[in-house]
Order: structure tokens, then sequence, then C-alpha cells
């Protein structure tokens, strides 16, 4: 039977490499496919003194997180410095894109509590209410991208391309076409047809039964979460929820205009809030992926999607700078700062905890 997998420094450093090579590699392989003559022409036009402000965005957007952690453990009773709050939020970065699916974010973050003097219980709510005060931000930032989607001149040059009567029908078997899916699931006929398909030797191969299970899981206990967060909000102060609500505005907003403060150097109109959301789910489908870092696919995706928006040429060197400052960097400056935290784990977090407890902390020699 195989040993279960024991994140420790060595394996969080190792699947920080495998993350890393497996974005370059995807967006070299974008860059290839999309490069032409118009490519370097507009390379040349970029305006580098709009690039020098994506630094101090993310900075404000690492500043801002290790704000929040504060907030929220002061309102739950635990005087924790800023210097402790900042190295929890910057580890717990590092470990969301250098781990698979980002589980190793949430345990750093709760190692790290938990070390800090906080339990288990009131970290596990201060993560939960993180989640759902991020979840409002963008819930609220939906109708908002859902006009500014409607009014994309692409899109709607599209439709006209494509007369609106045509796409009628194309409507109406799609949702005939999922009732009868969803019909036929019912039966005990198609469960036990579907059950067989699953266990076919190309999905054993591959996983998917186990696959698909992961990701049901993951989404039950991301719902649960949630609503645990919620039910947290109204037992907090009111003043200590506005301010970690508004420190999560401004941290999104930070990290998400990395995108169109890049496109605006190369002279291309956009939409942020568009990009906002775009963003979101492209961050949130790469967690679904289980590989380091979504394993290339943040990359794929967002070359299938950016054509329809910028020129074809541009598609590649945009990926390439937007993925450095939203994955690479945060790579570079969370592992910078977990590495430091764990030499320094003494110092930083002077917690003393049992024998017992210690054994379970992440930090220990690696087994």
């Amino acid at each position: 039977m195989k040993r279960p997998l024991h994140l420790t420094q060595k394996t969080l450093l190792r699947f920080a490499l495998q993350g890393t090579v497996l974005g370059v590699l995807a967006g070299s392989l974008v860059i290839l496919f999309t490069v032409d003559a118009n490519t370097l022409e507009h390379f040349q036009q970029f305006r580098w003194s709009v690039n020098l402000l994506l630094f101090p965005l993310i900075f404000l957007a690492w500043l801002c997180n290790g704000c929040r952690i504060l907030v929220l453990s002061r309102s739950l009773g635990y005087p924790l410095r800023y210097t402790q709050t900042l190295a929890v939020s910057l580890s717990s970065e590092f470990g969301i894109a250098a781990t698979p699916a980002g589980m190793g974010g949430a345990i750093i973050r709760l190692s790290l509590l938990r070390r800090a003097g906080v339990s288990l219980a009131h970290g596990t709510t201060m993560l939960a209410t993180d989640i759902a005060l991020d979840t409002l931000f963008f819930t609220l930032l939906f109708p908002f991208a859902l006009l500014s989607l409607l009014r994309n001149r692409k899109l709607i040059a599209l439709f006209h391309t494509n007369r609106a009567e045509a796409w009628i029908p194309v409507g109406l078997w799609l949702v005939l076409g999922i009732l009868l899916l969803l019909f036929l699931i019912r039966t005990k006929a198609a469960r036990r047809r579907i059950k067989f398909f699953f266990h076919a030797s190309l999905f054993k191969r591959y996983r998917v039964p186990a696959r698909i299970r992961y990701t049901r899981r993951r989404l039950m206990a991301g719902l649960r979460q949630m609503r645990e967060g919620f039910h947290i909000l109204f037992r907090l102060r009111p003043e200590s929820i506005l301010a970690n609500f508004g420190l999560a505005a401004i941290q999104w907003t930070c990290r998400y205009s990395i995108l169109p403060i890049v496109l605006y150097a190369f002279s291309i109109p956009n939409d942020p809030i568009l990009f906002f959301l775009l963003q979101g789910i492209l961050f949130t489908f790469s967690l679904f992926f289980v590989l380091p870092g979504g394993g290339g696919g943040v990359e794929v995706m967002t070359a299938l999607i950016l054509p329809l928006i910028i020129p074809h040429s541009l598609v590649g060197i945009v990926i390439l700078i937007w993925r450095f400052f939203t994955y690479h960097l945060y790579l570079l400056g969370g592992g910078i700062t977990f590495f430091t935290t764990c030499a320094r784990l003494n110092t930083l977090f002077p917690q003393p905890v049992s024998p017992e407890e210690e054994e379970e902390m992440l930090f220990g020699n690696t087994r």
C-alpha cells in the first residue's frame, strides 16, 4: 500500500518547482502558437512606465491579506502581531500556488495560526469567514461583469454574424438535452450503465472515478465552509467584518487589476470588471486541476478566451506577463517568506506547545 504524502518543506519545494516548470512550458507553447510578425511591433509599443505599477499592486495585495488575518484574530481575542499575520498570509499563498489544487494553503495557515496560539476551531472560523467574504465580493461583482459581457463589441458582432434566430433552435435542443439527461440519470438502468462505464479499464487507468469523487468532496467542503463563514459573520463584531470586507475588496482589486493594466500598457481598451470576473473563474478552475499551479491549465484556458477580446498576436505575451505577477511572483515572495518562517519559527511564533502537538505541526523534520 502506498504511504500517505506528508507535506514537508522538501515536498513543498518539489511541488513549487513542478508548478513553475509546467507553467513555463504551457506559457511557452502559447507564445509559440500565437507569436507572429505583429507581436514584436506591439511589444515595442509597450509602455514600461505603466508596468512599474504592477509590483506595488501585488505588494499592496499581500499587505491587505496580512491585515485581514490580523483583524479577524484580534476580533477573536488573539493579540497577534502584524509580522506574524503577514508571515501566515504569505506562507499560505505559497501553499496555494505550490501544491496540487491549492491544498497546502489551508494546512500551512492553520498550522501557523495554531503555533501562534489560535485554536484550530477559531483558525477554521477565520478561514471560513475569509472564504465567505471573498465569495460575497465576487457575487456583488457578477451583475456588473455580466453587463460588461453583454456590451462587449466582439460578442455582439458574433451574434450579428450569426442571426439571433439561428441560436433559438440551439438553445432549445440544449435545454431538451439537459432535461433528457437528468431524466435518464434518475433511472436504475442508467445508473448501472454509468457505474459500469466509469469502471472501464480506460477510466481506471486515468483514475477518473477518484478525480470525480475528489472534485465532489472539494465542492461540498467549500460550500460547507462558506455556510459556516456566513453563520460566523453574524457573531463577530460588525466593524471587524466591514473592515475585513474592505480589505478583501482592495486585495482582489489589486491582484486582478494586473491583466487590465497589462492590456492598457499595450494600448488595448478593456473593461476591468469583466476581466476581474474572468480571472476569478480561471483561478477557481485551476484548483480543480490536481497539479501544482493548475499544471498549465490556466495558461491554456486563457489562451482560448483572450483571442475573443484582444489581437491574437498579443495573447502569448500578455499571458506571460500576467502569470508572472499573479502566479510566479506569489511562488517567489511566498516561498521566501515560508522558508524564512520555517527557519525562524521559534522567534516569530514563540507560543509553547506540547510535544504531541509539536509532532502534528507542519514544520517538523522530513519523514
